[in-house]
């Protein structure tokens, strides 16, 4: 397997590890995630709850297909839409000089800051890259087989020769 082939898909693969343990956390400290869900004073409360028992399982199915190469830009396209939501939601934390942990989920605990900002916009210029990649080999892939079905076209068919 070829190396722009071979890349994205380890990248995928461990992008939708990183998914499936921050969602997979959140599943398993439910309630501090609700907690950390409501500190942020966005969504109301009863919406808060839903935002925190929803989005665990977003983050594990959408990690774990990524991860196996199922529906790859589908998957992609939604852990890019979420990471620009997660970094709208702490910037506006920040602006509100609010001091909460993010509640990401993911290898420790980090209050929202520089640190998580970081972290958030690394993860999203990460599945950005990777659905650009996606795009860009369909594409060519689609070309290449165009190509190859017109000059298929263009061939005359050889006439069978009799013996």
């Amino acid at each position: 397997m070829k190396l722009n082939r071979l890349l994205p898909r380890v990248l995928g693969m461990v992008l939708g590890g990183l998914f499936f343990y921050a969602g997979w956390q959140k599943y398993i400290h439910s309630h501090e995630f609700a907690e950390a869900v409501l500190a942020y004073q966005i969504p109301p409360i009863w919406m808060a709850g839903a935002v925190a028992a929803v989005l665990p399982w977003v983050e594990l199915i959408a990690g774990a297909f990524l991860a196996v190469g199922l529906k790859r830009r589908s998957c992609l396209a939604l852990i890019f839409l979420l990471n620009g939501v997660f970094l709208l939601v702490m910037l506006l934390t920040m602006a509100r000089g609010l001091k909460i942990d993010c509640g990401c989920g993911l290898f420790f605990q980090t209050q929202v800051g520089l640190v998580s900002l970081l972290q958030d916009t690394v993860l999203l210029a990460w599945a950005g890259g990777l659905y650009w990649w996606e795009l860009k080999m369909v594409s060519s892939e689609h070309l290449t087989d165009k190509s190859a079905l017109s000059k298929a076209k263009r061939q005359k068919p050889k006439k069978a020769q009799k013996n």
